[in-house]
């Protein structure tokens, strides 16, 4: 009997609302916490204004895949939740001046607990994408793997940071 009603149930809309259960729309500002139950969600920078998100504690296999919708005026910025919960990996920054790219890493120790989107040099123009994966639960350090291609404008620079 439920299973026929799971047919009959359009789980893109709702009371005539459309909506996609895996996206998350961002809006801009601070103080915003994605939580295990967005993992394997696309997350959409929706707004040009400063965006901090933060990703919840890790757990191997969690996945997130940002991207941006709007070309960042203010910094879009992903934060691990604890400092000694860092990134490993590295990303790609395409300049929209022809010929104009580079590669960057990641401190191979895991220490950057922040990738920080410019809208210019360490990228974030609309069509920027990443995706990051849980490597390691909480106990460990080095446990986000990071990997993207970003478009950016003028002398490029790392995105990633430490706190």
């Amino acid at each position: 009997m439920n299973d026929l009603i799971l047919q009959n149930l359009d789980v893109g809309k709702l009371n005539g609302v459309k909506f996609n259960p895996s996206v998350k729309i961002l809006a801009a500002g601070a103080g915003q916490l994605l939580s295990a139950s967005d993992a394997g969600k696309t997350i959409v920078f929706g707004a040009a204004a400063a965006t901090l998100i933060t990703l919840p504690e890790p757990e191997l296999g969690m996945v997130f895949n940002f991207v941006s919708a709007i070309t960042a005026t203010g910094d879009h910025e992903i934060q691990a939740l604890t400092n000694a919960e860092g990134f490993v990996g590295g990303v790609s920054i395409h300049s929209t001046t022809a010929g104009n790219s580079d590669n960057f890493s990641a401190a191979a120790a895991g220490t950057d607990d922040f990738i920080t989107m410019s809208g210019s040099t360490k990228g974030g123009i609309a069509g920027s994408s990443l995706r990051i994966v849980a490597i390691l639960d909480a106990s460990a350090a080095k446990c986000w793997a990071v990997t993207g291609n970003l478009l950016g404008s003028g002398t490029l620079a790392t995105p990633f940071a430490a706190s």
